[in-house]
């Protein structure tokens, strides 16, 4: 019976089951995701970092019908949720946010990091880079970063800056903008853009670095005035608002956002991600949503991605060798 069943579907197709052999053979290859995908912030919720991530996790659930979870991990500016990443199973599933500070800054100022940036990850996708904007007190005799230049070597040591953390971005941006002006500025740290903003609305300091949704509003309201962007161009949404590079070449201190994964993850699941990620940064509402938190969306190759990180590190290797500052022995 089941000899003339067989007989009976060998007649209907032909004479043959080869016809079949391609699609078992395409069932046996894995496709990717093959499970649940899990992307490591290693921020606290509820920052842009988290933000960014969170939207980027619900396209990417679209898009491969699996479920995309976004796991917080913070401490240690970054440095805990980033070694964590970095144990997990290379196999494509668990993806890291990466941050200039984490893969480029913090191993130049820590000697005790469980990670290494290099070695233990391979590069993804930039999803979106954030400039830092300088500000000062409106009634500061400045309106132009030449103006502040020359305001502070004329008066050495008596204008301070907030900044939002000792070896945060906003403070490596301060200090290099000093080693470059040759100029001598107070730094006040604070212990992150909610002290040091009202420091400086209330005139306690002069100036400071700060990301974009930070001090934009202050700005628009009259309360502070904007000198210029820390990116080495000016940013697309605010073609007015020069580049400090403009007055100062080679300044360029840009807070960037991407997704890495543990080393030695498949190269097809990169490509996979990367693609997908392209995709999702070129989408219309999505580049708004960045643009009101301040950045501007990206989304490149691996290649592009670890070029990136490879000149970021050798420059913040520069620059905290030119200003000395380092948080640990």
């Amino acid at each position: 019976m089941i000899l003339r069943s067989l007989l009976v579907v060998v007649a209907l197709f032909g004479g043959s089951i080869l016809p079949c052999t391609p699609m078992r053979a395409q069932s046996a290859t894995p496709t990717f995701p093959e499970r649940v995908v899990r992307i490591i912030v290693p921020f606290p919720a509820g920052g842009a970092t988290d933000i960014v991530a969170r939207m980027v996790a619900d396209r990417l659930a679209q898009a491969w019908g699996r479920p995309v979870i976004v796991e917080n991990a913070a401490g240690a500016a970054g440095a805990t949720g980033t070694a964590l990443a970095a144990k997990a199973a290379p196999d494509g599933h668990t993806l890291l946010v990466a941050t200039g500070t984490t893969m480029t800054l913090l191993p130049h100022l820590r000697s005790n990091l469980a990670f290494d940036p290099v070695r233990d990850f391979d590069a993804v996708s930039l999803m979106c880079s954030f400039p830092n904007v300088l500000v000062v007190r409106p009634d500061l005799a400045a309106t132009n970063v030449a103006e502040l230049i020359a305001l502070a070597r004329a008066n050495p040591g008596k204008y301070a800056y907030a900044s939002t953390g000792y070896g945060a971005s906003p403070h490596l941006a301060a200090e290099w903008f000093k080693w470059l002006s040759k100029t001598d500025i107070l730094h006040v740290p604070f212990t992150g853009s909610g002290p040091a903003l009202p420091a400086l609305l209330g005139g306690h300091v002069d100036m400071m670095f700060d990301t974009m949704p930070s001090v934009w509003p202050q700005v628009l309201d009259g309360k502070l005035r904007a000198l210029g962007v820390t990116s080495a161009e000016r940013v697309p949404f605010l073609p007015e608002l020069p580049s400090i590079a403009e007055t100062l070449p080679g300044f360029d201190v840009v807070s960037w956002l991407g997704i890495v994964v543990p080393a030695g993850s498949p190269q097809a699941a990169r490509a996979e991600i990367a693609g997908r990620l392209a995709s999702i940064l070129r989408d219309a509402a999505i580049v708004q949503r960045l643009k009101e938190l301040g950045a501007v969306a990206r989304g490149t190759a691996p290649d592009e991605f670890a070029a990136l990180i490879r000149d970021d590190f050798q420059k913040w290797g520069r620059v905290t060798r030119e200003t000395g500052i380092k948080l640990d022995n």
